[in-house]
């Protein structure tokens, strides 16, 4: 299955991208939230990972798109945003938040953990 990764940096696009090819996972990519919940409304994933912190539309607007449709794509944050940004995701979306500057094992433990509960 696909994995979604929603990230304004390309540097760190590119190293999901990586990651994700490591652990068998094809990737789309979406710059911006906005683009995020167009693909979203276009596709099922496996799961999206997620930053907070991108122009136009931020990854709690993605959050909150989810978490209002049914059978929602499960979420790993992989932000630097704050503790405060981080807190009161509906956990039957938000399933693990991996700070950045993060270590890829922890990455991939939770792509994982989120991929094998989802059916991915």
């Amino acid at each position: 299955m696909t994995v979604l990764v929603v990230d304004d940096d390309e540097p760190t696009q590119n190293l999901l991208r990586a990651v994700l090819r490591r652990c068998g996972y094809a990737s789309e990519m979406a710059s911006n939230g906005a683009q995020a919940i167009a693909r979203l409304q276009a596709k099922r994933y496996a799961a999206v990972i997620l930053d907070m912190m991108m122009p136009e539309v931020g990854g709690r607007t993605v959050v909150e798109f989810l978490s209002a449709t049914p059978n929602p794509v499960p979420v790993i944050i992989c932000s630097a945003a704050g503790l405060s940004a981080l807190t009161g995701f509906d956990p039957a979306v938000v399933k693990a938040i991996v700070r950045k500057p993060f270590d890829i094992e922890h990455l991939v433990a939770a792509i994982t953990g989120v991929a094998l509960t989802s059916g991915g």
